[in-house]
Formats: C-alpha cells, sequence, structure tokens
C-alpha cells in the first residue's frame, strides 16, 4: 500500500477505523501514526472515532447480566420445567391427533391472550423492563454515570437531564446499613427515570423515580418475581419503585425514607 501523502490528503473513514481497531501491518500503523502527527483533521477524527467505539463497547457490556443473575434465573426456570414435566400424563396413541389440534387452538388462543394483556395489563411489561435494568447494574462491567455516596453530588447531576425534580435525605437519614452509591439516566416505558443505586445489607437496590402524570403505571405496583422484591411508593408529584433482592421490609423502610423526603422543603 502506498504511504499517505502528509499534505492535504485525509484517511478514508475505513481505513481510520482499520487503524483503531488494530487491524493494518505494523508499516501501515506507523504511517498512519505518522499521519496523525501532521494532520490536525485526521487526529480529531481518530479521537472522536476512538471515543465513540469506545462508549459503544462499553454499551454493549453494560447490560450484560452477571453469572449469579443467570444462574438465579435458569434455576428458577427449570424449577418451573419440572413442575409442568411431573403433571404430564401419557396420552393414547389414538388421541394424538385431536391433541395436537386441541394444542395448537390453545396456542393460538394464549398469543391473541397475551396480546390483549400486554394493552391492557401493561404493569406486566413493566415488571420485565425493571427487572431487565436491575440485572443490567448488577453486571461487573456496569458503571453508573454517578459514584458517589453524597447527596449534593448526585442530585445536581440529573438537573436538564429530568423533566422533574426530586430530593435525597441525608445520610444519617437512611435506614440501617443502607448506602447510596451513586446514580444513573434510565427510561421506563419510554419516559426519563432517574435510577438509583443503593446498598442494604451488601444487597443491590435499584430506585426508579419517574414523574406521576407520565409514570407508566397508575396503581401501586408490588411483585416478585426471580428472588427479586419490587414496591411501589408515591408522592404527590412522583412515583418510587425499587427493585432488589433483600428483605421486603427493608426495601419498603428505605422507600418511606425517600417519601419523607419528598416532604423536605
Amino acid at each position: 500500500m502506498t504511504p499517505i501523502s502528509q499534505s492535504t490528503e485525509h484517511l478514508d473513514p475505513n481505513r481510520l477505523s482499520a487503524f483503531i481497531d488494530r487491524e493494518l501491518s505494523l508499516t501501515e500503523q506507523q504511517g498512519i501514526e505518522q499521519h496523525l502527527t501532521n494532520c490536525h483533521v485526521c487526529a480529531l477524527r481518530a479521537l472522536s472515532a476512538t471515543q465513540l467505539k469506545t462508549a459503544t463497547a462499553r454499551a454493549g457490556q453494560r447490560f450484560a447480566p452477571p453469572p449469579e443473575a443467570l444462574a438465579r434465573l435458569t434455576a428458577h426456570l427449570h424449577s418451573e420445567q419440572n413442575k409442568l414435566e411431573q403433571k404430564k400424563t401419557p396420552a393414547p396413541m389414538h388421541s394424538v391427533r385431536p391433541l395436537i389440534w386441541t394444542a395448537l387452538a390453545a396456542a393460538l388462543l394464549l398469543a391473541v391472550s397475551l396480546f390483549g394483556w400486554r394493552q391492557f395489563h401493561p404493569t406486566d411489561t413493566l415488571v420485565t423492563e425493571l427487572l431487565d435494568q436491575h440485572l443490567a447494574t448488577l453486571s461487573t462491567a456496569a458503571v453508573p454515570q454517578v459514584i458517589s455516596t453524597d447527596r449534593h453530588t448526585v442530585k445536581p447531576w440529573f438537573q436538564g437531564r429530568l423533566p422533574f425534580s426530586f430530593n435525597l435525605p441525608e445520610a444519617t437519614a437512611l435506614p440501617a446499613d443502607t448506602t447510596l452509591k451513586g446514580a444513573d439516566l434510565a427510561f421506563l416505558n419510554g419516559q426519563p427515570a432517574a435510577l438509583l443505586l443503593f446498598t442494604i445489607h451488601k444487597h443491590e437496590v435499584s430506585v426508579f423515580l419517574t414523574q406521576r402524570s407520565t409514570s407508566p403505571t397508575s396503581g401501586i405496583l408490588k411483585d416478585t418475581r426471580a428472588g427479586f422484591t419490587i414496591h411501589t411508593a408515591t408522592t404527590p408529584d412522583l412515583r418510587i419503585i425499587a427493585v432488589s433482592d433483600v428483605n421486603p421490609t427493608d426495601l419498603d423502610s428505605l422507600l418511606a425514607v425517600l417519601v419523607q423526603a419528598q416532604k423536605t422543603a
């Protein structure tokens, strides 16, 4: 390959990408490095492309669930499968064809029912979304955008990022053995939400704060899925949803403190 001119000739995007990914020969890599030292435009493009690749890779790792979470979910699915298999009884050969048609009809009915359920019961979809986002925070590769135990650092970070505001309690007001770890910006049902990260007795807790007028659910959400508890509290302006595998009583204690903090002027 011909060497790069050090005049006004710039690197094409494909070659620049190959350079960043270290896919070129040593001679070509050195030639481009020399070019970047003399071409300000290409140097800026290389920096921008490198930052984009890094951010994309970090985002891809962010939502990789940790092994312990996958193990818990796998065990739960195996348990449910075993229960179903225990209920099965062998069917006579002469009844196989009617059973097939019955199964097809049941599957069709189930599909229609699920479609209607998701339309008129958005909370089920919300529970799945909450669990997915909480599992993502458990990943060892997940790094929140704000890492701090100081409410005066966490709260101001959300200014301009959310269409609403909220208060955080003093560290001394939190329940025993409860610590604020950091925060992130999240989305629930397409609406922006503040994601607060706590620990309670070394259990990870995700707390989502959404604007009540645009909240994806209007009721008090309480659910337990695969060992995780989801509880909700409300204020006149906010809906606060907590997800964790900690004792539900401890989860409610944290929610109560967060609700009380919203009453502070």
